[in-house]
């Protein structure tokens, strides 16, 4: 497997908060494993599937999706780590969430920003996490904090065999 980053840019920048409305998963890492347990591609199924994200008022991008990861537990070990997950998107203010749905208030955060792809859903997107396995603060731009990380898909991104995304990886 080619472990290299596919990447346009390394960027270390800091993100204003913001509040993000969407559907919410547990993730447990080990269960991601066998996509008869794993929770991340059936929530994109119903995010999309459901075309949920049309539901969500006051959308500031409509169509950018972000995917937050947050509230991490044991992520120095792959079998046991857990956390939260939310899909959706950013709005200018959260009200009237949807049922099912819920809001986060994410604050202001530093983040090391790399533009991945093109490539195959998923492929690009699990090759570009594991590929952050090698890097060191310095590539970073800090140390990686596991507290915010974020996938931001492009509103004009319908391709699923030529994906380009941004990660968004906390830093100190």
């Amino acid at each position: 497997m080619d472990n290299t980053v596919k990447t346009n840019q390394r960027t270390p920048l800091e993100l204003a908060s913001f509040t993000l409305v969407g559907i919410q998963r547990t993730i447990i890492q080990k269960e991601e494993m066998d996509p008869k347990t794993g929770q991340i591609a059936k929530a994109y199924e119903e995010y999309y599937g459901k075309q949920l994200f049309n539901k969500i008022s006051n959308r500031l991008y409509p169509m950018r999706t972000h995917c937050l990861y947050f509230g991490y537990q044991d992520f120095q070990n792959c079998d046991q780590m857990k956390y939260n997950m939310i899909l959706g998107e950013i709005v200018s203010e959260a009200t009237n969430i949807p049922e099912g749905m819920v809001s986060i208030q994410v604050p202001a955060h530093r983040f090391c920003r790399f533009d991945c792809g093109p490539g195959p859903v998923p492929k690009v997107v699990i090759d570009a996490w594991e590929s952050l396995y090698q890097l060191t603060p310095e590539d970073f731009g800090g140390v990686r904090t596991h507290d915010y990380e974020l996938e931001v898909y492009p509103e004009d991104q319908f391709d699923k065999e030529n994906m380009k995304f941004q990660l968004y990886i906390g830093i100190q």
